[in-house]
């Protein structure tokens, strides 16, 4: 006999539930935004002392404990993963922009041979999804630009966000330094890169000063720097964040709506397999072997017990089979003096009152509730389980519009690293640069023509 558990796991993160007193057991999420966020660390590297480095949450571990969130819920990853692509949209183009018609009009400048070599050289759409990435992730990048020795820049390329963590600002509020590590304890410092950082405000100015090709503020010229790798600080900002900032969708976590919806599926599981779920009732006449045995001249107890096993086997084939679905069994009918009907077998279907359809609603609100966290409407990923959710053609056409136009300011914010590339290395000034819409069309009933949407 199996020995009956007094408590049963449901995953590698705390959730179970004690059969006994009937208690579900979890562990909350949104206590990761509890606590402040500690003191700088003390650092030293290659001999130098500095400040201190930013921890990035109370734990110094904040968007790896943030990956694994959203890796574990559906709903997340794959809002996550539209925000992202509707980011990306037809790519990086450097083009002008002209007013025609009323209206603003991107051409795409295709003849820039030192555009063209740089966005070759560097994979700039590959750039760009990383950076996408991190941005819808935790609302900070970290790109770093490389500088030839004739001081051009030569190379962009994005520093993972979780990696990489702030060094505390100095008196005049300037962060100075950005340090990226695998490894954040600072018993490890011989893993940590140090690069310098441009002035967030004004980064190219800060880059002229400091290649000497333009005088700082006390009218001087420095000399050559001995390092030509910099970060350019990037950043959505939210309220009172001045090293690493909250995005707006956390909330989602810090509410407990992420604590709930991963409950639900779990419990859902525990009810599968730990509920004995009873799908039909067969009910046999008392003497419905005995005239088995009879007319088959079964004798022997080790015979019957043998005949008996092969109706279970007979009768669980017949239930279970698909292909027996819909078809019909037939018994014998016999009726007591009184004339209440008594059939040799009676089988019963029994409502069983775990369906599979337990928290259904719970899940539905749950998905739309983390949908409308991360700004993504339900239907244009298919978030809602319930039925009748679907939306027309028309109506989701509109909305991918709409969240088209609402990722302009994110889309700026990632174009900015380029427009200081474009402005250092000299490029032609009338050149801009811009991600462009993907551009839904339909067919025009009874036309066969291309209608362009956005």
């Amino acid at each position: 006999m199996t020995k009956k558990t007094d408590h049963i796991i449901l995953d590698n993160n705390g959730i179970g539930y004690l059969p006994g007193v009937k208690a579900a057991v979890t562990v909350s999420s949104r206590e990761m935004f509890a606590e402040p966020d500690s003191r700088p660390i003390s650092i030293k590297i290659e001999n130098k002392q500095y400040r201190g480095v930013v921890p990035w949450g109370s734990d110094n571990d904040r968007p790896a404990n943030i990956i694994t969130k959203v890796g574990a819920n559906p709903v997340l990853s794959s809002g996550m993963l539209f925000n992202i692509q509707m980011g990306y949209g037809e790519g990086i183009v450097a083009g002008r922009w002209s007013f025609e018609g009323g209206k603003w009009v991107f051409s795409p400048v295709t003849d820039n041979a030192d555009i063209n070599r740089f966005f070759e050289e560097n994979d700039i759409n590959g750039y760009l999804l990383e950076q996408l990435t991190d941005l819808n992730f935790f609302y900070n990048i970290f790109p770093e630009i490389i500088l030839s020795q004739d001081k051009k820049i030569v190379q962009i390329c994005s520093k993972e966000a979780a990696f990489s963590r702030w060094e505390e600002m100095n008196d005049q509020g300037i962060i100075e330094n950005h340090f990226y590590s695998a490894y954040w304890s600072p018993n490890k410092p011989d893993k940590t890169v140090v690069t310098p950082v441009l002035n967030r405000h004004n980064p190219v100015r800060d880059l002229k000063i400091r290649m000497g090709l333009e005088k700082d503020a006390k009218g001087e010229l420095r000399k050559d720097p001995e390092g030509y790798r910099y970060i350019v600080p990037v950043s959505f900002p939210t309220p009172g964040r001045s090293y690493y900032q909250k995005p707006y969708w956390y909330s989602v976590i810090e509410s407990g709506w992420y604590d709930y919806a991963q409950k639900i599926p779990e419990f859902k599981n525990a009810l599968m397999d730990n509920q004995m779920t009873i799908k039909y009732h067969v009910e046999l006449m008392s003497d419905y072997f005995p005239k088995i045995f009879s007319e088959e001249g079964i004798t022997t107890d080790e015979a019957k017990k043998a005949r008996i096993k092969k109706e279970y086997d007979d009768l669980n084939k017949f239930l279970s089979s698909a292909k027996n679905t819909g078809k019909s069994v037939i018994s014998f009918v016999q009726y007591s003096p009184d004339g209440k009907e008594m059939r040799r077998m009676k089988i019963t279907p029994i409502e069983n009152q775990f369906k599979g359809g337990e928290y259904v609603e719970d899940s539905e609100e749950a998905s739309n509730i983390l949908s409308y966290g991360i700004g993504v409407h339900p239907s244009l990923i298919g978030s809602s389980p319930g039925k009748s959710k679907t939306i027309n053609g028309t109506e989701a056409r509109e909305l991918f519009i709409i969240k088209q136009a609402l990722i302009r300011p994110l889309r700026d914010r990632l174009l900015r690293p380029l427009y200081l590339v474009k402005n250092f290395n000299g490029w032609d000034e009338t050149i801009s640069f811009d991600i462009p819409n993907i551009e839904l069309t339909t067919l025009d009933s009874g036309t066969g023509s291309e209608k362009v949407i956005s």
